[in-house]
């Protein structure tokens, strides 16, 4: 399955529905990303209003934020016309129907702490860095180069990895996974006769994880897929 994808016209998202025989439940996957068109935040955020539940993401941390800085320098940069997914998501309209089922701060932030020392200082020295040249020659084509999302890791994931990198991706990626799982396979077993929408609101690297424990374990199958333009090129 793929979650994003870069063509030679855009990037898009593909948005999921997952139904299973017998259970009232029906999930809508949204895989995100944080930056795009104003016009996909408000897609999305006009899908998410007929949802009766939706489960998100979210990590009250500062380390975690740092994190993520390098998209929020995109609102600078105005030759890309792009905005992040915090400032242009209608998340506010939506509060009464949001569950967060991301893991806490602390906890975040103590598996952060454990990462070696170097790691981190390195991941922290090469921010600014690349900050830098997306102020200076950031365009959207940068940001999509490596962008598209499947259910498989690209050969470039593969090469990449190590034992530090495997670490922090088990913190932002997998712990967080597991989190949301439990979260979706209690709502299952409480509110399975429950006829409800459930939309689930997590970045598109989350969902590869999701959708495989779904469809496995709990026998859902994707019943609808529909494509949504993140961005033009």
């Amino acid at each position: 399955m793929q979650f994003i994808e870069k063509n030679s016209f855009n990037v898009r998202s593909a948005i999921y529905r997952l139904e299973s025989e017998g259970s009232g439940l029906e999930f809508l996957l949204f895989p995100m990303i944080h930056v795009g068109s104003q016009e996909f935040y408000d897609e999305v955020s006009r899908r998410l209003a007929k949802c009766d539940l939706i489960l998100a993401e979210g990590v009250a941390s500062r380390k975690a934020a740092l994190l993520t800085r390098s998209y929020r320098i995109v609102k600078k940069i105005k030759r890309m016309g792009l905005v992040t997914q915090r400032e242009a998501l209608n998340i506010y309209a939506l509060r009464d129907k949001i569950l967060n089922t991301d893991i806490d701060g602390r906890s975040f932030d103590k598996g952060w702490a454990s990462l070696p020392l170097s790691f981190r200082a390195q991941v922290f020295f090469l921010m600014p860095v690349y900050l830098i040249y997306m102020l200076l020659f950031g365009t959207r084509e940068t940001i999509a180069e490596n962008i598209a999302v499947e259910d498989l890791p690209s050969s470039l994931e593969v090469l990449s990895q190590d034992d530090d990198f495997e670490k922090l991706e088990a913190l932002v990626i997998d712990e967080r996974d597991l989190k949301l799982i439990r979260a979706i396979e209690s709502l299952h077993e409480k509110n399975g006769m429950d006829k409800k929408i459930v939309g689930v609101l997590y970045g598109a690297r989350h969902m590869s994880n999701l959708v495989d424990f779904m469809i496995h374990k709990l026998k859902y199958r994707v019943t609808k897929a529909e494509w949504v333009m993140v961005f033009d090129l």
